[in-house]
């Protein structure tokens, strides 16, 4: 079994777990027992024929299930220095790019943040002008930017992301264990290779989220989704300097 062969039959585990399609039900339709399927997606052994089979009780492509299986690496979107300046010293716009980015119609952030008529289209019309968006009339727009707003930190925007994850983290410990959010922090010591190591932990457990993320998003419908964020903290961090410590006065 090569790596590409279990990648591509964890999808499409996550696929029929999605429709909620049980071994049973796919059992049946491919005429075979319900053991056989187990043991197909256990062993992560199946021929292609087959594959294509299963594809098909689940309404999926054999080639959508090969490209959601891929390891999806999001790419950062490429702003001009004019285009960064702009989203920096206008947060709120920044905000409306990004649900634009992430699906959310002009309509729906007008109706979630009760903006008037005119605001709405003093929106589009600042980001018509920075090369955002392509707008028509009524409101009709295309999306210029291409992917998630994923921009690079020390840059012209840093400070707005900054302050949205400052906004993020606080929001997190203000909740944690309420409704699957959870916190955790720690301060201990370790060697420099054993920092390393989890380092290339975190990013391999990042990747899992993001490509998971990236195969919900293309097989599931917006309604069955919920919006999650991800965040990663982890540093070298002297608590002697960091942590003041007062004179006592009294």
């Amino acid at each position: 079994m090569t790596k590409d062969t279990a990648d591509i039959i964890g999808a499409l585990q996550t696929a029929l777990k999605s429709r909620k399609i049980s071994y049973r039900q796919v059992a049946e339709r491919l005429d075979v027992s319900e053991k056989t399927v187990k043991r197909l997606f256990r062993d992560k052994d199946c021929s292609l024929s087959r594959l294509s089979k299963i594809c098909d009780v689940i309404n999926l492509s054999l080639h959508d299930l090969i490209d959601f299986s891929k390891v999806y690496s999001e790419q950062l979107i490429c702003l001009t220095e004019k285009q960064e300046s702009f989203l920096r010293n206008n947060p709120h716009h920044f905000s409306f790019l990004f649900l634009l980015t992430v699906g959310h119609t002009a309509e729906q952030i007008q109706t979630q943040n009760t903006l008037s008529n005119i605001s709405l289209f003093r929106y589009l019309r600042d980001l018509d002008k920075n090369g955002f968006i392509e707008l028509a009339e009524k409101n009709r727009y295309r999306l210029l930017v291409k992917g998630k707003l994923l921009v690079a930190l020390h840059g012209p925007l840093h400070k707005v992301i900054r302050d949205q994850n400052a906004k993020f983290l606080q929001y997190v410990i203000d909740n944690d264990g309420k409704d699957r959010i959870s916190f955790q922090a720690t301060f201990r010591y370790m060697s420099e290779q054993t920092l390393s190591s989890l380092n290339q932990d975190m990013a391999a457990l990042s990747n899992t989220y993001k490509k998971l993320a990236h195969q919900d998003e293309a097989i599931l419908s917006r309604d069955k989704l919920i919006p999650v964020k991800w965040c990663q903290l982890v540093a070298p961090f002297n608590i002697f300097t960091e942590w003041e410590i007062d004179e006592l006065t009294r």
